[in-house]
C-alpha cells in the first residue's frame, strides 16, 4: 500500500499531480472494459516510459490469469494466453499480491515463463504490479523495459498506487460488462420462451433459436441437428449461417464424428481447434479450424438433438457462463420438439378417433341395410377399400353421403314444372335408386 510520505514525494512533480487526476477522472468515468484498460496502459506507458506494457485479468471460474490488454498489437494472443496462479512471475504476483522487480535478464528468474508469441518476454527488465480491488487480486500489470531498468521506490510506489485505483474501476467495468451480457442472454432466453408460446410452426421456431444463439456468439454457423435412432445419424432441422453451402449439407452419422459423441455420451462437448473437413465435409467455406461448442438437447431422458456453436478458432475459449447458456437455449429448443411431438401424437390420435366413428357409423348403415353382422360389415369395408385401393374413412364417408342422399330422395316430392318423363336420363335413374348405386355415383363424383 502507498504511503502518505510516498505519495507526498510523489506529488512534488507537476506532471505526476496532473496524472493522479487523469486517474480519479477515470476511475469516475462509466467507460467499458476495452476502454478502460487501454487507459490503464497509456497511464503506465506515461508513469513508467516502458517499451511494452501487458495487463493481465483473473478468470475466477478456470482459476487463470488471462492476457487482456497490450500495448503492443497481440490480436491473436489477446484473451488466448493463459497461467494458472502461481505460474510464471505473472501467477506468482497474483497468488502473492506482492510487486515483482527484475531489472536485468528477467527471462533469467526461475519463476519466468516465456510465451514465443509475446516478444515482450525477451525484453531485459520486467515490474509485475498486483491489480487489487477490495482486498482481493483481480489481476496484473507487467511493464517491460528492453533495456536494464532499475526501478526506483518512488516509481514503484507511483505504480502501484495507480495500480490500486484503477483496480477498483476496472473490476466495476468488468461487472457491468458481465451484468450487460446476462442481461442480453436473459433477453434472448425470454425471446425464444415466447417463440414458443406463440409461435405454432416448428421450423419458425427452431430457426428463431439459431439466429438468436449465432448472433450472441458471432458464430459464423449455428444448427441444431434432429436425431434419428434409426439410421444413427443427425440431420440439420435449422441454421444460421454466414458460409455459403451450409443448406446442402449431408446428415452427420453418430459414429466416428465430434458431433455424435454428444449423443453417446449425452453431455456438451467442446472442440477446440477442429478442422472444419471433420465437422462437416460439405462445407469448404468455412475457416480451415473452428472452435466447437455441441449440446444435447435432452427430453423424456433421451437426447432427442444436438444444438452446434461454430466460431473461429482464435476467439476466446468458451466461457462457463456461455456454456451454460448454450445449456438453456438447448433445453428451449428440446422443449420446442418434444411439444411438437405432443401436439402431432394429440392430433393423429384425434384423427384415428374421428377416422373410427365414421367408419362405425358406415357400419352402423351396412348393418341395417343389408342384415350383416357388426363382423362382416367391417370385413365387407375393408374388402372394398382394398379393391378401389381407396382408405376405409373415404370409403365410409362415401357410405354415409350415399345413406343421407338416399333418405332425402325419398322424402323429396316431384316439382310441378318438371315433368318426370322430361327429367335426364341420370336423374331417372337415380331417383329411388338404392344405396349401392348411389355409391357408386358418389364414387365417380370423388373421382
Amino acid at each position: 500500500m502507498m504511503t502518505t510520505d510516498d505519495l507526498e514525494r510523489c506529488l512534488e512533480d507537476g506532471g505526476q499531480l496532473a496524472l493522479l487526476h487523469r486517474v480519479s477522472g477515470i476511475v469516475s468515468s462509466g467507460l467499458t472494459l476495452d476502454r478502460m484498460l487501454g487507459e490503464l496502459i497509456g497511464l503506465v506507458v506515461s508513469v513508467t516510459g516502458c517499451d511494452a506494457c501487458l495487463v493481465y485479468l483473473l478468470d475466477k471460474s478456470a482459476g487463470e490469469i488471462v492476457l487482456c490488454a497490450s500495448q503492443l498489437p497481440h490480436e491473436l494472443e489477446i484473451g488466448n494466453i493463459r497461467l494458472r496462479i502461481g505460474e510464471g512471475v505473472t501467477g506468482w504476483v497474483a497468488e502473492h499480491q506482492s510487486v515483482v522487480a527484475l531489472s536485468s535478464r528477467a527471462s533469467s528468474d526461475p519463476r519466468f515463463k516465456a510465451f514465443s508469441s509475446l516478444p515482450e518476454d525477451t525484453y531485459e527488465s520486467l515490474l509485475s504490479v498486483p491489480l487489487i480491488s477490495g482486498g482481493e487480486v483481480i489481476g496484473v500489470i507487467n511493464v517491460h523495459h528492453k533495456n536494464v531498468r532499475f526501478h526506483t521506490a518512488d516509481e514503484v510506489a507511483l505504480l502501484s498506487y495507480v495500480a490500486e485505483q484503477m483496480g477498483g474501476a476496472i473490476a466495476r467495468a468488468r461487472l457491468m460488462e458481465q451484468s450487460r451480457s446476462a442481461a442480453r442472454k436473459v433477453e434472448i432466453l425470454a425471446a425464444v420462451g415466447d417463440t414458443i408460446s406463440a409461435e405454432g410452426y416448428l421450423d419458425r421456431i427452431l430457426q428463431t433459436i439459431s439466429e438468436m444463439v449465432a448472433q450472441t456468439f458471432d458464430s459464423p454457423l449455428c444448427s441444431i441437428m434432429i436425431f434419428d435412432e434409426s439410421r444413427q445419424e443427425l440431420t440439420i432441422k435449422s441454421a444460421r449461417y454466414s458460409a455459403p453451402g451450409c443448406d446442402n449439407m449431408r446428415p452427420v452419422p453418430v459414429d466416428g464424428t465430434p458431433i455424435g459423441r454428444v449423443v453417446r455420451e449425452r453431455q456438451t462437448v467442446i472442440v477446440e481447434d477442429i478442422p472444419a473437413a471433420e465437422a462437416f465435409p460439405d462445407l469448404s467455406s468455412l475457416p480451415k479450424t473452428v472452435m466447437l461448442m455441441s449440446v444435447p438437447m435432452i427430453a423424456s431422458q433421451s437426447v432427442i438433438g444436438v444444438l452446434n456453436i461454430y466460431v473461429q478458432a482464435e476467439r476466446n475459449p468458451f466461457t462457463d457462463e456461455e456454456t451454460r447458456f448454450a445449456r438453456a437455449v438447448a433445453g428451449q429448443a428440446a422443449l420446442a420438439l418434444e411439444n411438437a411431438r405432443l401436439m402431432s401424437e394429440a392430433l393423429q390420435m384425434k384423427r384415428t378417433l374421428e377416422a373410427r366413428k365414421i367408419v362405425e357409423r358406415a357400419k352402423g348403415i351396412l348393418q341395417h341395410r343389408d342384415g350383416l353382422t357388426e363382423e362382416e360389415a367391417y370385413l365387407h369395408l375393408r374388402g372394398e377399400s382394398r379393391r378401389l385401393r381407396k382408405p376405409m374413412r373415404s370409403l365410409a364417408e362415401a357410405i354415409i353421403l350415399a345413406e343421407e342422399l338416399h333418405r332425402k330422395g325419398r322424402r323429396r316430392q316431384p316439382t310441378a314444372f318438371v315433368p318426370r318423363e322430361e327429367a335426364s336420363d341420370e336423374q331417372s335413374e337415380l331417383q329411388g335408386a338404392p344405396p349401392d348405386m348411389l355409391l357408386e355415383s358418389v364414387e365417380d363424383w370423388r373421382d
